[in-house]
């Protein structure tokens, strides 16, 4: 999913937002094109939980976020890419087949890519609709973006625990803003920043007005079952922190 659909979700599962649960909910996706790959940041287990309490139980909100995103633990990631109901993978890849032909000719990509960068395009729907029910979130995620003592704070923490020497999370937290739009968010600007992402993974330039007309078709895709999905989401999340001992509030945010 995309940034403000986890930070989105967090919240939901959790009954509050901090700078903390913020940056907690978007630190998988920041560093795996920088200094973390995909499976170090979405399926650690809970080796970085453990390891932040046993340092100070005050970065509870972090870590508490980061388990309600990722694949292991089982977050929104989990049931949106790995496995949701009866159908094939998680319910973005699910959705993703019907679009997946359309989304290899405008982003002009072998077969093989398709239904990966397709989930990608269901993803954007879901964040446009809720962006737009949600506005705000784009303030909610600026400000935790902007509190540069508490990411270098909590990026030597993780820097620490992954042994790394050359580069810092703190940097890949600020590096991910170029992959974001959150002044002007819509399908076209979207499509846009996908497009720089591509560049910068495969060295593809996409059909932008094509993909703008995808992501809107994304967004009708979604509506019909989107609210049933997050509710079974959200009961298995709060489950799952409730056998770890973890506490939630449901109190109004």
């Amino acid at each position: 999913m995309f940034p403000l659909t986890h930070i989105w979700f967090s919240r939901k599962v959790l009954g509050y937002v901090n700078n903390m649960t913020v940056l907690g909910s978007v630190f998988p996706d920041t560093v795996i094109k920088c200094c973390l790959t995909y499976d170090q940041t979405h399926r650690a287990g809970w080796g970085l939980y453990d390891y932040f309490m046993d340092q100070s139980e005050e970065y509870i909100d972090f870590v508490k976020a980061i388990a309600v995103h990722t694949v292991n633990p089982r977050g929104l990631d989990f049931y949106g890419d790995e496995e949701y109901g009866d159908g094939y993978k998680g319910y973005c890849f699910q959705k993703a087949s019907k679009i997946e032909k359309e989304v290899i000719t405008a982003c002009n990509i072998p077969e093989k890519l398709g239904l990966w960068k397709a989930h990608n395009f269901i993803e954007m729907g879901i964040e446009l609709n809720i962006s737009d029910s949600e506005k705000e979130l784009a303030d909610i995620f600026t400000k935790g973006l902007n509190d540069k003592l508490l990411i270098r704070e909590l990026s030597s923490h993780i820097d620490k625990y992954f042994g790394l020497k050359r580069m810092s999370t703190a940097e890949c937290f600020s590096k991910f803003n170029d992959f974001l739009e959150l002044e002007d968010l819509n399908s076209f600007t979207l499509s846009c920043r996908y497009n720089t992402q591509m560049q910068v993974k495969h060295g593809i330039e996409i059909n932008i007005s094509k993909c703008r007309d995808i992501i809107e078709k994304c967004r009708s895709i979604v509506e019909e079952d989107f609210e049933k999905f997050i509710a079974y989401c959200t009961e298995k999340v709060e489950a799952m922190l409730k056998e770890k001992n973890i506490w939630i509030s449901k109190l109004p945010y």
